[in-house]
């Protein structure tokens, strides 16, 4: 299983934020800069973030991206279901496979949305504070 580009530019982003403990709101070129990411891809995943209440967005010349929580209120499945809400973990292709079954029962779709629970469940455990308190080197910037 893989997460997708937006989930780990999301938790970078996000844990740059919180390492640094901006005053200000950050603009996203800066984080782009900080994290090594693509200032257009990074903005719109700062916005998903803004969205799900993990950052704070302001606009404006003096506007930019904040937490929204402190980091001890924001898990990895905070930031991971912001970044991965449009994309399932398994796409069924029962149509073209001619299954005409419930999905309810299909024991592939039934292991599999356990599956995504306990990454879930796994994910809440580690807090953006425990990535603070890991010691990353903190790339240069504001």
């Amino acid at each position: 299983m893989k997460l997708s580009m937006s989930s780990e530019m999301g938790i970078h982003a996000v844990w740059y934020l919180a390492h640094k403990e901006f005053s200000a709101p950050v603009q996203a070129s800066i984080l782009s800069n900080a994290i090594g990411a693509s200032e257009t891809y990074l903005t719109k995943v700062l916005h998903k973030l803004a969205d799900a209440g993990v950052l704070r967005s302001k606009k404006g010349k003096l506007g930019g991206f904040s937490l929204g929580r402190s980091p001890e209120d924001i898990s990895l499945a905070d930031i991971v279901s912001a970044c991965e809400a449009e994309e399932p973990l398994y796409s069924c292709q029962r149509e073209s496979r001619l299954c005409t079954g419930d999905l309810a029962v299909c024991p592939i779709c039934i292991s599999l949305g356990r599956a995504r629970e306990l990454l879930f469940t796994e994910l809440a455990k580690t807090r953006v504070s425990d990535l603070v308190e890991f010691g990353w080197r903190v790339p240069e910037g504001p």
